[in-house]
C-alpha cells in the first residue's frame, strides 16, 4: 500500500508578497492589480476572503467589499515562479518522487522514504512544513492518503497551514459526509445531474455506484459515481517525477476602456504574442499550440486554439495563427474588455521551425535574439515592430 502526499501552498501569490513584506500580514490583500484598475483578483489572502473576495473577481468589485486599509497590488509572476521552484526543490530533499501539477501544488509518493521517519507520515509532513516555512517564509497545507485524489481532498479540508492524514481503511468515513462537489472533476455541468438524482454527498454517490444500475440512460451517471467511489480505495497510481517545465506561457491585457477598434485589438495581440515568444526563446523552448482568448464588455469569455504546422518560438510562425483565431472570436460591433494569447505544447527548441519563407530561419533567430537583447538592456519600448504601436497604453497584463 502506497502513501501519497498532496502539498498545496496556501494563497500562494499573496503569501509570497507577505513573506517579502511582513507589514502586509493581517491586512486584506489582493494580488492582481492596483485600486481602480479593470483587471481581476489573481489571489486574495485569507483576510480578504473573509469579506467574500474570491479569485477571478473584478478588482473594482473587491474594492467595494473590502475596508479602506485593504491592499491591492500588481503581481510578479516571475518572482512567484522562482518561489515555486524553491519549494519543489525542497520537496525533492524528502523524496525523489515529486509530481508538480501546478505552480503551487505537488503530489509526492513517500512510500519508499517513510522509514527515515519511523514510518510516521505525520513526522515527515511536519518536518516538510517547517522546512518550507523556514527557507521560504510560506505556509503549506498537506493531505496524506493511500490515493492521490483523497490526499488532494484532505489537503483542502483544513486550510491554511493544515495537515490532514486519512489512515488506510478510513477513507469512506472521511469522504462520506463531504459534499459531492468536493471531489475533483465534479463541476457545474455534472453537479446538477447528481443533485437531480438525490446525490449530494460522497456517501450517496458511493451507494449509487454499489447498486450498479443497468438502465441505459444511467450509464454515464453510474460511471461518474463509480469514479467518485474510487477515491475511497487505495491505489498504486504513479507519481510522474520529471523535471519541472512550464506547460504553457500566456499573456493577457485588460484594456483601460472597452474598445471596438479591431486594429487596436490586433496590435495588442501581436504585442502579447511577441512577449510569449521572447519567453520561449529565453528558455530555449518551442510551442506547438496557440490559443487566443477574448472577453467582451459583459464578461462573456470565448477561446479557440490551433496547432502549428511545426513547433516554433518566432512571431512569424505564431502570430498568423493567433490572428486567424482572433478573427473567428471577435463579435461584430461588440466592445472588447480583454484579449489574451497562450502558447503550449512546449518542447526543446529544434532546428525545423517553420518561417514565412522570406527569411531563412537562421537569420530570423539572429534577428530575434538581437532584438531581445536590445529590449532587455534598454527597455521594451526602445525598439518595437510597427504593428505594436497601436497597442500603446498603460499595461495591465496577467501572466
Amino acid at each position: 500500500m502506497r502513501t501519497y502526499f498532496l502539498l498545496d501552498i496556501d494563497c500562494f501569490f499573496a503569501s509570497v508578497e507577505m513573506a517579502l513584506n511582513p507589514a502586509l500580514r493581517g491586512k486584506p490583500l489582493c494580488v492582481g492589480g492596483p485600486r481602480g484598475t479593470r483587471g481581476i483578483v489573481s489571489c486574495p489572502n485569507y483576510e480578504a476572503r473573509k469579506y467574500g473576495v474570491r479569485t477571478a473577481m473584478p478588482i473594482r468589485t473587491a474594492e467595494r467589499m473590502l475596508p479602506a486599509d485593504a491592499v491591492f497590488m500588481r503581481g510578479n509572476h516571475k518572482l512567484y515562479g522562482e518561489y515555486s521552484l524553491r519549494v519543489m526543490k525542497l520537496l525533492r530533499d524528502f523524496t525523489p518522487d515529486v509530481e508538480q501539477v501546478s505552480v503551487d501544488e505537488a503530489y509526492m509518493d513517500v512510500t519508499g522514504c517513510l522509514h527515515f521517519w519511523g514510518h510516521d507520515p505525520r513526522r515527515m509532513a511536519t518536518a516538510m512544513k517547517e522546512r518550507i516555512r523556514e527557507k521560504c517564509g510560506l505556509s503549506v497545507s498537506i493531505g496524506v492518503a493511500a490515493n492521490k485524489v483523497c490526499a488532494k481532498i484532505a489537503a483542502g479540508s483544513k486550510k491554511p497551514d493544515g495537515l490532514v492524514i486519512v489512515p488506510p481503511g478510513t477513507e469512506r468515513d472521511f469522504l462520506g459526509p463531504l459534499p459531492v462537489e468536493t471531489v475533483p472533476g465534479v463541476g457545474s455541468k455534472t453537479l446538477p445531474r447528481l443533485h437531480a438524482c438525490g446525490i449530494r454527498t460522497v456517501a450517496q454517490a458511493m451507494a449509487y455506484a454499489q447498486r450498479n444500475p443497468r438502465a441505459q440512460g444511467e450509464r454515464t451517471l453510474l460511471g461518474l459515481c463509480t469514479q467518485i467511489a474510487s477515491c475511497a480505495r487505495p491505489s498504486d497510481e504513479p507519481v510522474l517525477a520529471e523535471e519541472h517545465r512550464e506547460k504553457s506561457i500566456s499573456r493577457d491585457l485588460t484594456f483601460g476602456r472597452d474598445t471596438d477598434d479591431v486594429g487596436r485589438v490586433v496590435s495588442t495581440l501581436y504585442s502579447l504574442t511577441e512577449r510569449c515568444c521572447k519567453t520561449l526563446r529565453q528558455d530555449d523552448l518551442a510551442a506547438s499550440t496557440v490559443s487566443v482568448r477574448v472577453r467582451s464588455a459583459d464578461f462573456t469569455t470565448v477561446q479557440k486554439q490551433a496547432t502549428l504546422a511545426a513547433p516554433s518560438s518566432n512571431e512569424e510562425d505564431i502570430f498568423p495563427v493567433a490572428r486567424r483565431l482572433l478573427g473567428a472570436l471577435l463579435p461584430p460591433g461588440e466592445f472588447i474588455r480583454l484579449v489574451g494569447v497562450r502558447v503550449s505544447g512546449l518542447s526543446e527548441a529544434g532546428e525545423h521551425q517553420l518561417t514565412l519563407g522570406i527569411v531563412p530561419s537562421e537569420k530570423l533567430d539572429v534577428l530575434h535574439h538581437g532584438l531581445d537583447a536590445l529590449q532587455s538592456r534598454y527597455g521594451y519600448d526602445s525598439i518595437r515592430w510597427g504593428i505594436t504601436c497601436g497597442s500603446a497604453e498603460k499595461r495591465e497584463e496577467n501572466g
